[in-house]
């Protein structure tokens, strides 16, 4: 199945759903965000978020047979904002990333 295309999506939902409870009724986190196979968790506690890193690790490895990238595995201050959907979240409010703003500018040149 090819990356990206809406099969891979939507089985990715389902293969995931494990996930989405395990995060959400066993961690009890609050604020989880999930796209496909991307997904945020917020909280305020730094050390909470290293907790339940260390669990979703093990989860996915036990029960689903996956591993986490490394390189996007991180923990990071709100404050600098998170880069996901295509947006950079903050707290309180979202802005358009400026690759997306640049590409919507070269998009409408052509049109003109």
């Amino acid at each position: 199945m090819p990356l990206g295309n809406l099969t891979s999506q939507f089985f990715a939902n389902i293969y995931l759903n494990e996930l989405d409870y395990f995060v959400k009724h066993k961690l009890e986190c609050k604020y989880y965000i999930k796209y496909v196979d991307d997904f945020i968790l917020i909280n305020p506690s730094k050390y909470k978020l290293k907790e339940w890193l260390n669990e979703i690790v093990d989860f996915l490895e036990d029960k689903l047979k996956l591993e986490l990238h490394p390189d996007k595995s991180k923990i990071i201050n709100l404050s600098r904002g998170v880069d996901f959907g295509g947006f950079r979240n903050f707290y309180y409010y979202k802005l358009l990333r400026k690759r997306n703003i640049r590409s919507i500018c070269e998009k409408n040149r052509t049109f003109q």
